[in-house]
């Protein structure tokens, strides 16, 4: 199946992040010097996607003004504008704005109408950035060439955080093929503390789905609940852990502040900046 289009969910309200979200969206965050979203912009280049439809909120205004391919900077006088640029040399970006029941698999019903029929596609929550040495699209991209299957992001988190996440059961005797998933079990339900988390490599088999289930919990239409029907009805889902790198998120202050520590640490100029001072700080 022929994979060159992703989605990227970036409608959220950015409660959390209150009161600089009241002015851009979460997604525009800096992580040092680019916006969060563009990190996943480069993952989704990096792996072969030309195609990027972002479903946006209540602000679109400023991921509009960010993306615009209308309005470029003229070349040569700052490089790391010129490097924006060259990154999205031949990249379609289309905006849609979010309708529709609240919940995670909304954004796919509003992308649908861009998706190519008979082609597979990445989806990514806005707030959830891959730090990783091979982009983590491409790795689910060639996970799907290998099985054939449904490719999902997945990690283990401590047992009392799967409360918060949709949490997979694999197939008897595997432990890669997906047999069920369930959004938020309580902590005595939950069959393991692997999570999903978001990224995906799903087909238009997935969006019929969440056009026919019904709402679940707290009346939102939720990603989970469509692959789990999915699976239910013969589909075959596999799991790709993060394992040479990491998820990271930006959806509130402390997970915010860890991303830009994790990526401050990795530029050797600004690590020879700041370590000092951290060091001192902590005494």
């Amino acid at each position: 199946m022929k994979v060159e289009t992703g989605v990227i969910a970036a409608a959220g309200s950015g409660t959390r992040m209150l009161p600089v979200t009241l002015g851009y969206p979460k997604e525009l965050l800096p992580i040092i010097n680019k916006p969060a979203i563009q990190l996943i912009i480069d993952e989704y280049v990096d792996s072969g996607i030309r195609r990027i439809i972002i479903v946006t909120g209540e602000n679109p205004a400023p991921l509009h003004r960010q993306y615009d391919q209308g309005v470029r900077p003229a070349p040569g006088r700052y490089g790391q504008l010129d490097q924006f640029v060259a990154k999205l040399e031949g990249i379609e970006i289309i905006f849609e704005p979010q309708s529709g029941p609240y919940g995670n698999g909304t954004p796919l019903l509003v992308a649908s109408r861009h998706l190519q029929a008979g082609e597979g596609f990445i989806y990514a929550y806005g707030d959830d950035i891959l730090r990783t040495r091979r982009p983590f699209a491409g790795q689910l991209i060639d996970l799907h060439r290998e099985t054939g299957a449904l490719v999902v992001g997945t990690q283990r988190v401590a047992w009392e955080d799967v409360v918060r996440y949709g949490v997979v059961e694999f197939r008897e005797g595997s432990d890669r093929v997906m047999k069920d998933v369930i959004e938020k079990p309580p902590l005595e339900e939950a069959k393991s503390n692997l999570i999903m988390f978001g990224r995906f490599l799903l087909n238009e088999d997935v969006v019929q789905i969440l056009r026919e289930i019904p709402l679940g919990k707290s009346n939102e239409l939720w990603l989970t609940d469509a692959v789990r029907e999915y699976v239910r009805r013969g589909g075959e889902v596999v799991t790709q852990p993060v394992v040479d790198g990491e998820w990271l998120t930006i959806g509130d202050p402390v997970n915010y502040l860890q991303t830009l520590i994790e990526y401050a640490l990795d530029d050797k100029e600004i690590r020879k900046a700041i370590e000092p001072r951290i060091r001192l700080r902590l005494g």
